[in-house]
């Protein structure tokens, strides 16, 4: 397994703790000031029991059990003081984590989401980031804390005594060197657990969201032995990863009791010699006994360190991956109705079949344009173009006179506004929908859009108003759409894109959506992805794709006026299955 250079820890420190240096300066602070207190107190019983052992006053005896009961209790208030700032500075630093994360998988490019189901990216998101909580906020500080504390224990037992202290001494760089040996041990070990993990998280997201068509053609009992599999499989690499965990545990157990040993050894020759009081030797023991904790410590960070090694791979292997699509520098006008122009272009999803064949057309300011075609002719993949979720293989597209890789990616898309079929709810209020989460639009501007689409009756129908909360589906099938149409035109942008709103719509709710249409297109560079030929009746051109290439495109009443024209002859039809005869 490739260990990752200290280099790129400290880099990665670095930027998620330089904010918040003050919090860290804390944490140093009392963690240190802990260390301090557990070195100290012993002393306290030393000298309980040498002074008992020499028959010293009472009231000594009452003072040093006083100032030990003090101390242990400043200690555990430290303590609880230290946990609390640790796990503050963790959950901000992978919390900033995870928001960097979740805007670079945002940016990244369509076919990235297509390979990686959501459960997948909620795991890499989420799961990967909450391994490296407790590097952020413990691993360094705890680290060297218990360096520091093993460094104290050693000193105080050297000025006791200098053979057990350097025999002790050497315990401890055995047992640093023995935990050094572990590092990268079990990092493929943890790796491959957050892997079970992440597809365990997919198989269940894709499931659960196709989990009608699994009713409907009696696909659960096939369904649960799928999860059977994979859970077995993220329960072998559990396993495997815990009983890691607990070697590596055994191993500092082991030691631990090796250097209990060697102390009690030390102890009882010096004791026997007389170099020992009893008060000593008992002072000696104990901090012997103290030495495990650092040392826990130190192996629980390694685990730790490893588990994050784990997750940090994982997270650079994301931040490797970089969108093909390269942002341009040009804006675009903010008022100004944009033009649309596709310049002999070919694009295909593979480099085996390209799905648009030298398209080339120009679609005025302010005009529509309907789009006709069967399915897999290249009408969607058109919007898909305009809004840059890919690259096109040849030629050029101009939006508003601007070569559209030349655009910046903001300005772009958010000049262009797409209502299709399908409207994604949120289980948030009717305001938070429309605005998609944006308060700064105002409950006025809002309203004023619901009465200018002609949604008053809809918006009336609401029990709470705006703070009516859409439970997912709840919504039928209409009243999304006209929640659909309000969030355009509440972005207001210059191109809009409709993909056929009413073809599954009763006659009532769809005379409501064109009514909306209507509105909505004014004064707006249009295209409509027609599944029927009644949608287009009030376009300014028509364009009939098939096969990926244009078979007609004109004025609409010039075609529908030319018994030549594929246009005309579907109205004769009146459908689009002679599209491509």
């Amino acid at each position: 397994m490739e260990k990752v250079p200290f280099r790129q820890y400290a880099a990665l420190l670095s930027q998620y703790l330089k904010p918040q240096w003050i919090r860290v300066t804390l944490l140093a602070i009392f963690m240190f000031s802990g260390i301090g207190l557990t070195l100290i107190n012993p002393q306290f019983i030393r000298y309980f029991f040498d002074t008992a052992e020499a028959g010293g006053e009472t009231r000594n005896l009452i003072i040093a059990g006083i100032a030990f009961v003090a101390i242990a209790a400043l200690g555990q208030v430290v303590m609880l003081v230290s946990s609390y700032l640790g796990q503050d500075v963790g959950w901000r630093a992978t919390n900033q984590m995870r928001g960097d994360l979740a805007h670079h998988c945002l940016q990244l490019d369509l076919p990235f989401h297509h390979e990686y189901t959501p459960g997948e990216m909620v795991e890499r998101v989420d799961g990967d980031t909450a391994a490296l909580s407790s590097f952020f906020s413990e691993f360094i500080l705890q680290v060297l804390g218990s360096l520091l504390l093993l460094g104290g224990i050693l000193i105080v037992i050297t000025l006791e005594d200098w053979r057990i202290g350097t025999a002790l001494t050497g315990f401890v760089a055995v047992s640093i060197f023995i935990y050094n040996l572990t590092r990268n041990i079990a990092v493929p070990v943890y790796t491959a657990e957050r892997e079970g993990y992440s597809k365990l998280f997919g198989f269940l997201e894709e499931r659960l969201t196709g989990i009608a068509d699994l009713r409907t053609n009696g696909g659960i009992g096939y369904t649960m032995d799928r999860f059977y599999d994979v859970n077995r499989d993220v329960y072998g690499r559990a396993v495997k990863a815990h009983v890691m965990g607990e070697i590596l545990q055994t191993i500092s157990g082991v030691l631990f009791a090796l250097g209990v040993a060697l102390t009690m050894g030390f102890g009882i020759y010096l004791y026997q010699i007389e170099v020992f009081t009893i008060g000593t030797v008992y002072l000696v023991v104990h901090y012997t006994m103290m030495l495990r904790g650092p040392l826990i410590m130190i192996s629980r960070q390694i685990n730790e360190l490893q588990r994050a090694t784990a997750g940090f791979k994982r997270i650079e292997e994301l931040y490797r991956i970089t969108p093909s699509i390269e942002d341009g520098t040009e804006a675009l006008p903010e008022s100004d109705t944009l033009g649309i122009e596709f310049d002999h272009v070919t694009f295909g999803y593979t480099e085996d079949e390209s799905v648009l064949k030298d398209v080339s057309f120009q679609l005025q300011p302010g005009k529509s344009l309907g789009l006709l075609g069967r399915t897999g002719s290249g009408k969607t993949t058109i919007t898909r173009l305009l809004f840059r979720f890919y690259e096109i293989n040849n030629g050029q597209i101009r939006v508003g006179g601007k070569q559209i890789e030349r655009i910046r990616l903001d300005d772009l898309r958010n000049r262009i506004g797409m209502v299709t079929q399908d409207v994604q709810l949120f289980s948030a209020t009717v305001r938070e929908n429309l605005t998609l989460f944006d308060a700064e639009i105002s409950d006025n501007r809002i309203l004023s859009v619901i009465e200018e689409l002609g949604l008053s009756e809809w918006y009336q129908s609401l029990p709470n108003g705006l703070d009516t909360v859409l439970e997912g589906t709840g919504m039928s099938a209409g009243e999304a759409q006209l929640l659909a149409f309000a969030r355009v035109f509440l972005k207001d942008p210059r191109i809009v894109i409709l993909d056929e709103p009413s073809s599954r719509l009763d006659p009532a709710t769809e005379q409501r959506i064109d009514n909306a249409v209507q509105r909505l297109l004014k004064g707006r560079t249009s295209i409509i992805i027609a599944h029927r030929l009644g949608t287009v009746q009030q376009v300014d051109e028509i364009m009939v794709l098939a096969e990926g290439e244009i078979q007609e495109h004109g004025e609409r009443k010039r075609l529908v006026q030319d018994p030549d024209s594929v246009f005309s002859q579907l109205l004769k039809t009146g459908g689009l299955e002679e599209l491509t005869q």
